[in-house]
């Protein structure tokens, strides 16, 4: 009879905490669909073969080596890197947002690239140009 009760009593509180907890959408990819609406990107960093930062300085918005407004980001690859084969990363205003395509590619960035920045709520989509160039 106790343990009957006692299940009961647990079951009414999983069936109530379930219910007061907010449902979000979750997308094409299984990922939420959340309300936030912030969409920037805050820093972006390169890394070559040994998977160490090939930038003279890390481009953040701080810095303003990243433009939120113009949706630019301006990089500076260390002397002699090469360009043709390093991998992107960066820092988005949220931890909601998507960035396509995909980053942690090998990319060239001997001609600027463009990524497409995605709000949590997925209505609002900004197109960043990442250029970067070697130092001299």
């Amino acid at each position: 009879m106790k343990k009957n009760l006692l299940l009961t009593i647990l079951g009414m509180a999983a069936l109530y905490a379930a219910s007061s907890c907010r449902k979000y959408p979750i997308d094409k990819d299984g990922l939420l669909i959340t309300d936030n609406t912030s969409c920037y990107m805050s820093s972006f960093n390169l890394v070559g073969s040994d998977n160490q930062t090939v930038l003279v300085t890390t481009p953040t918005f701080a810095n303003g080596l990243i433009d939120t407004v113009k949706c630019t980001v301006t990089a500076i690859a260390k002397f002699g890197t090469n360009i043709s084969k390093v991998k992107p990363y960066c820092s988005l205003g949220a931890n909601d947002m998507l960035v396509e395509p995909f980053m942690g590619l090998w990319t060239d960035f001997n001609q600027p690239k463009t990524y497409t920045l995605v709000s949590g709520n997925r209505q609002i989509r900004k197109l960043y140009t990442i250029t970067v160039t070697v130092q001299k």
